[in-house]
Order: C-alpha cells, then sequence, then structure tokens
C-alpha cells in the first residue's frame, strides 16, 4: 500500500473515531439531562404530594386561635405525632387557645398561666399537660399583675385595669429544666405576654432547651404598633431566624435544624384555609 494510501486511511479512521466520540458525548448528555428531569420532577412531585396531603386535612382542621397560629403551626409540624409545646400565657385553654388544636390531637406540653381562673379551667381541660399557676420572666420574683384577662399584662405601661393580684415568676431556665423530660424535642414555644416578652426570652436557656419554632405576638398590647425591636436580637443572637409574620405574630425558626422550606407557602395556605371557612360558614346559613 502506498503511503498516499496510509494517511488517508489514518485520516479517515480518525474522522470516525471523533465522530464516534462526538456521538457517544451527546448520547451521555441526553441520558445526563433525562436523569437531571427525573429527579427534578421528582423533587416537584414529592413537594406537591406534601402540599396536597396538607390540602386534604385543611378541610376537617378547626382552629382555635386568635389569628391562625394554630393553623400556621399545624403547616408547619402537619408531620408531627404527639409533639411538645409551651404556652407561656396559656390563658383559657378553650378560647381563642393556641394549643387546643394540638392537644385533642394527642399532643401535650406545658401551660404558664397565673389567672387563677383560666388556671382553674387548664385543670380542668388539660389534664394531660403540665399546667403552672405563675409567671415567666428573667429571674425568680414577686410582682405585681395587673389583671383584665387575656389582656392582664405585667408591664405597667400597657395596664387596661386598676385591678392587681401579686403573682410568683420564674425564669424559664428554671422551669423547663424541671418540667421538660430528658431529651424531649419542643416543636414550638408560643409567647403571649403583652408587653413582657423580652424579660421572658432573657430568662430563657437556648442552650439545653431549643423550641423549633418560637410563636410570638409582636405588636404593642391592644394596637398595631410593632414592639418586637424590643427583644428579636435576642432570638438572632442565639440561633434563631425570622420565618413569617401574619397578623400579631411573628414566627421563628431554630437555624440548626433548618426547617425554612416549611414556611414557603404559608401565606398560600392561609389565603385558601380562610376560603373553606367561608364556604363552611355559608353552608351553616342555609
Amino acid at each position: 500500500m502506498k503511503i498516499s494510501e496510509l494517511i488517508i486511511n489514518k485520516q479517515n479512521n480518525y474522522k470516525k473515531e471523533k465522530k464516534q466520540n462526538k456521538t457517544f458525548k451527546i448520547i451521555l448528555l441526553f441520558i445526563f439531562l433525562c436523569l437531571m428531569i427525573f429527579f427534578s420532577s421528582g423533587l416537584i412531585n414529592k413537594n406537591r404530594f406534601v402540599e396536597n396531603k396538607l390540602r386534604l386535612n385543611f378541610y376537617n382542621f378547626t382552629s382555635y386561635s386568635q389569628c391562625l397560629e394554630d393553623f400556621i403551626l399545624y403547616c408547619i409540624f402537619y408531620d408531627i405525632d404527639k409533639g411538645f409545646y409551651i404556652d407561656i400565657g396559656a390563658n383559657d385553654p378553650n378560647k381563642i387557645s393556641v394549643t387546643k388544636a394540638f392537644y385533642l390531637n394527642g399532643w401535650h406540653g406545658i401551660n404558664i398561666e397565673p389567672l387563677p381562673e383560666a388556671f382553674s379551667d387548664l385543670l380542668k381541660y388539660r389534664t394531660r399537660d403540665i399546667n403552672l399557676n405563675y409567671g415567666a420572666g428573667l429571674k425568680d420574683d414577686n410582682l405585681i399583675l395587673y389583671s383584665s384577662g387575656v389582656g392582664s399584662s405585667l408591664n405597667k405601661t400597657f395596664a387596661r385595669t386598676s385591678k392587681t393580684i401579686n403573682i410568683e415568676i420564674h425564669s424559664m431556665s428554671k422551669i423547663c429544666n424541671k418540667y421538660v423530660p430528658k431529651n424531649k424535642d419542643i416543636e414550638f414555644c408560643k409567647i403571649d405576654v403583652e408587653g413582657y416578652e423580652k424579660n421572658v426570652l432573657l430568662g430563657y436557656d437556648f442552650i439545653n432547651f431549643r423550641p423549633k419554632v418560637f410563636c410570638i405576638e409582636s405588636t404593642l398590647p391592644g394596637i398595631s404598633i410593632p414592639g418586637y425591636n424590643e427583644w428579636e436580637y435576642i432570638l438572632l443572637e442565639n440561633g434563631y431566624k425570622f420565618g413569617f409574620q401574619y397578623a400579631i405574630n411573628r414566627y421563628y425558626f431554630d437555624s440548626k435544624i433548618d426547617i425554612s422550606k416549611r414556611f414557603i407557602n404559608l401565606g398560600k395556605f392561609i389565603k385558601e384555609y380562610k376560603r373553606i371557612i367561608q364556604k363552611k360558614n355559608k353552608k351553616k346559613k342555609y
């Protein structure tokens, strides 16, 4: 064979191999794209499944709270059975209660309520819970509570009445050490103390007892002026992140167990749930 023919054959073989390699790369790229589409669609379908599962339960969910706090917390903890909560400023166990829906579904926790009448009802209706008849604050103390039902306050500035009672105060650090079971997860802590939030948080042990979510009334008592600037820094400095705000409450989650994705669709879920409530109310009229 002539040298020129050898060169031509070699060139042809090179072109053939190059074409085969190109085809192989295209096939690999195609397979890679198919895998990406498959896995991404799987995640999308999983998210849709979760959303659809939540929506199926919306119609059967009954909210007992003032500003849908229990519904919002349900959307975050929909997959937790028999969780644990801390309710600081629990007040009535049935009316405008954040924890009643959870209690009826097998949860239990700690209710802190200094008002004698509300505490008596807690003992009657929350037999699985730990019910404490005093207030939470920075340290052990005895303070004056301006008593006016759900608007009762330890802060004289926000007092709505001249009626007062003397109550015990204990720090959340002491309360948790005494009453939270060892190695027990705390799903959420709700704080509604009418202007005394800073003292409650300053007395909290964030090292040993970390609720996954804090739900805290964030406006000044009785008015719509934000008041969270007085205490939010305590949560942020202790590893919590702001997650959501609705009505008078702000929700913070523990950054160590990032559940931020559970906050993404809360606004959409609230709108859907409110539409369901409206439909139910219309049916009751007829």
